[in-house]
């Protein structure tokens, strides 16, 4: 059984309600609130070619993940999407994988109601740019494979692409980091900085970063959000 992802304000370009329209289904769905967190209890997404399992996943994940978006870009919403849902589906034959985030959409309309819009704002991001003297980044040797370390201030990258560093160090700041440095092939990169929660005195990420020869400069840039309009509990299996 493998595992699988669904895929992790401002000027307002198009606001447009909608509701998932008829697209790819599940044949027979389960939805249920979680039961309490249970430390034995295995939780995560799978895919088999039979059957998509959810166990312990809040809702909130569970929407931004079908709709491709990270979770900075979904907004809206009661409170209670942060409860955890376990859903078991099985699918129709011939499912490919390309198909599971419409059928995860078309579950969410039809057993919780949900309606929402896409709608293009403004939003401040931190901008990965290379320092005029130029990248400091070590080449990673032929043949190489990936790896990754990470830690309170610490993120370690071996064999890695600038956009890989970028999604990662979006994570660990919190912020979306866009990539601007033009910089290509597999690299080692290793970034420490002071947490803003840390009582001790170190270098904030704006000077780790410098030591790579790269800068995080603050901009706005347009996104494109899905903001939720109206959800209601899950009607009955």
């Amino acid at each position: 059984m493998a595992r699988f992802n669904l895929m992790t304000a401002g000027l307002a370009l198009a606001v447009i309600g909608l509701r998932a329209q008829p697209g790819p289904a599940f044949e027979v769905a389960s939805v249920k609130l979680s039961p309490p967190y249970q430390p034995s209890r295995a939780t995560g997404v799978r895919l088999d070619a039979a059957r998509f399992t959810a166990t312990g996943i809040p809702l909130r994940n569970l929407i931004y993940s079908a709709y491709s978006v990270p979770s900075w870009r979904l907004s809206g919403g009661p409170a209670w999407l942060d409860e955890a849902y376990d859903i078991a589906a099985t699918l129709p034959p011939n499912t490919s994988p390309a198909m599971i985030n419409a059928m995860v959409q078309s579950l969410f309309a039809d057993r919780f109601h949900l309606v929402v819009h896409r709608e293009t704002k403004e939003f401040p991001v931190l901008a990965l740019t290379v320092d005029k003297r130029g990248s400091k980044l070590a080449a990673s040797q032929q043949g190489c494979k990936f790896s990754l370390k990470t830690g309170k201030g610490h993120l370690e990258l071996h064999c890695a692409s600038i956009p890989a560093f970028v999604g990662y160090l979006s994570s660990a700041l919190a912020r979306p980091v866009i990539d601007e440095t033009a910089v290509k092939g597999l690299l080692e990169i290793t970034l420490d900085w002071t947490d803003s929660d840390s009582a001790d005195p170190g270098p904030s990420v704006f000077t780790g970063i410098q030591d790579l020869g790269l800068r995080l400069e603050s901009r706005k840039s347009p996104f494109e959000f899905i903001v939720i309009d109206h959800i209601e509990r899950p009607s009955e299996n």
